[in-house]
């Protein structure tokens, strides 16, 4: 990508969001959908220059929230925007992300809308004043809003780390629970009004801990997992996807190709939009701006502020390749 095409993708976002001009703003903050080749989403909005990552957004597109982190993961907030009348209003820290003294990250909406899951340092003793475990917290619509956050029970937390909560339609939460290396891939199902003990996800998942954040299919159809070492990696984490078959079983990891994986190390955060044609990842990989021509300290200042500058990046891309490489992946007879 040359210079001057991330200059003018960068003018044309700002002009179809509405930030130089006055235009309406419709899904995905009026911005044109994305093509086969991945760019930063939103860049001067939700893209600043921070490293940036984890989307969700409500069923019906109107509310979009997403992880932002400070450098060596000092505060790590969750920003939200709305459509209200027409158009977006400004970039805030979540309500429920304001709190200084702890960290919130990795938001999920469940695909009814009803639930919002995150992850946070926060101790679930609300008179503490020092971190816990991180751990998945919830929240349940109230009105326009969501109601006080609660930290889900043992059976799903229990007493490490556990990252990156994604829920299914049917109301199977799966997760990360932290060791060594990287973690276990978990689920546990809501059902008769309370959350079951948590379990690993059967083979062919968890053959390696090497792995990071699942994000589950609302229906069911794949799971897309970062994962490390393997021999057809890019970088130091790939994403690849399982999916489902018509009986119920499991393809193993199929490698998802260059459209969303490079040689950069930090690609940890991957999601598809709820309808299924935007695929939202993080990556750190580097765009070529200050490359080629003399360097300035003004080029350098403002290189702070632009995606792409080796912090993490949100990125997305017309999900047709993911489809693709779904039928490809059934299509397979198996081993």
């Amino acid at each position: 990508m040359t210079l001057r095409t991330v200059q003018v993708t960068i003018l044309l976002a700002c002009l179809q969001a509405g930030l130089l001009g006055q235009t309406e703003a419709g899904p995905y903050l009026g911005l044109p959908l994305p093509r086969s080749e991945a760019t930063p989403f939103a860049p001067g909005i939700l893209n600043t220059g921070l490293a940036t990552r984890d989307i969700t957004m409500t069923p019906d597109g109107s509310e979009i929230y997403v992880g932002l982190f400070l450098p060596g993961f000092r505060k790590a907030v969750i920003i939200e925007t709305h459509r209200e009348g027409g158009r977006w209003t400004a970039p805030e820290v979540a309500a429920f992300s304001r709190d200084p003294r702890w960290r919130c990250l990795e938001p999920c909406i469940s695909p009814d809308g009803r639930r919002f899951f995150f992850v946070s340092d926060r101790p679930a003793d609300p008179k503490a004043h020092e971190p816990g475990p991180f751990g998945i917290w919830a929240m349940e619509r109230s009105g326009s809003g969501w109601s006080e956050a609660q930290r889900l029970p043992m059976e799903v937390n229990g007493t490490k780390n556990t990252f990156y909560p994604s829920i299914t339609r049917e109301g199977v939460l799966h997760f990360l629970r932290e060791e060594g290396q990287g973690g276990w891939l978990m689920r546990s199902a809501w059902t008769h009004g309370a959350w079951a003990p948590a379990e690993k996800l059967p083979p062919p998942f968890n053959a390696d801990a090497r792995q990071a954040n699942p994000r589950v299919d609302p229906e069911g159809r794949f799971i897309l997992v970062p994962l490390m070492g393997r021999p057809d990696s890019l970088g130091g984490a790939d994403y690849y996807g399982y999916f489902r078959r018509e009986d119920g079983t499991w393809t193993g990891p199929v490698h998802l190709g260059p459209t969303v994986n490079s040689a950069a190390r930090d690609e940890f955060s991957i999601n598809l939009s709820p309808d299924g044609r935007v695929v939202f990842f993080g990556s750190d990989r580097v765009l070529p701006r200050l490359e080629g021509k003399p360097l300035r300290f003004a080029d350098l200042l403002a290189e702070r502020t632009q995606p792409g500058n080796g912090q993490t990046t949100l990125w997305w891309v017309d999900a047709g390749f993911l489809w693709e490489l779904r039928a490809k992946a059934l299509a397979m007879p198996r081993r």
